[in-house]
């Protein structure tokens, strides 16, 4: 077991007026049986009234309305948590058996996988790793390919990309070869920003790959939204009315 600090914030930065905005952000860590958080404050500016709930993949989202014209929209969680991965979540469900959006395979990723099935034995850990060492070899860390609409086919044919890529691209290889996986956006180690990994079903309980990193999940991450793929997962959604052309998105994250 480990106590960490963590801090993470983003900074919306409109490029006109926008007013009658509604936004769901995915951003207070759970309390699952790997992490016990101690501590946890979300600061929002401007100010506005929020409600707090539990969407179906057990992610806790906050949801809110600003009515007036604004042209940023800030918010910080900083907190402790106490993390121990020696422990196990079980919160299983079938749908992570199945390719969603982001993972999709194509023809090209539907070869791949033929290609290496024969080598990929064992249990569901040793089909991870192998999966994952095999990635390291293929697909080059690079920042600024790829975006947050990149589907796991997308990726793998630049053979680059960044964590959200790496996830999706494991993902979608392990739903093939019949591994329930699911998408893991948190904090870790390595970033300045958020990261994400992945979590397969060994039969009994989940288990935390970092297909970026090429490592097992130790008590240096903590989760705050999990699902299918990213979309489930994404820290902010909104919708809103004005003549704005682009947002600008700061982001900026510790832990310690």
């Amino acid at each position: 077991m480990k106590r960490v600090n963590f801090y993470f914030s983003t900074k919306l930065t409109f490029d006109d007026y926008v007013h009658g905005h509604s936004f769901a952000l995915r951003v207070i860590p759970p309390e699952t049986e790997t992490q016990h958080i101690l501590s946890c404050t979300l600061n929002i500016s401007p100010y506005v009234s929020t409600q707090q709930t539990v969407d179906a993949f057990g992610n806790n989202v906050t949801a809110g309305y600003m009515r007036d014209d604004h042209r940023f929209l800030d918010f910080e969680i900083k907190g402790a948590a106490e993390v121990d991965h020696s422990k196990h979540r079980t919160d299983y469900m079938p749908c992570y058996l199945y390719q969603s959006q982001y993972t999709k395979p194509d023809d090209a990723l539907k070869s791949f996988y033929e290609s290496i099935k024969g080598k990929c034995t064992g249990t569901a850990a040793d089909k991870a790793e192998y999966i994952s060492n095999i990635l390291s070899e293929t697909i080059e860390y690079k920042k600024d390919v790829t975006d947050t609409s990149t589907t796991a086919a997308q990726a793998f044919a630049l053979k680059k990309g960044v964590c959200q890529d790496f996830s999706h691209i494991l993902i979608s290889l392990l739903r093939m070869d019949g591994i329930a996986a699911r998408y893991i956006a948190g904090l870790a180690f390595c970033d300045g920003e958020t990261h994400s990994w992945v979590e397969y079903w060994t039969g009994d309980h989940w288990e935390g790959i970092d297909p970026a990193n090429n490592c097992p999940v130790s008590d240096d991450y903590i989760v705050i939204s999990q699902g299918r793929d990213f979309r489930d997962c994404a820290i902010d959604r909104g919708v809103m009315f004005g003549q704005y052309t682009k947002q600008l998105q700061l982001v900026r994250s510790v832990l310690t």
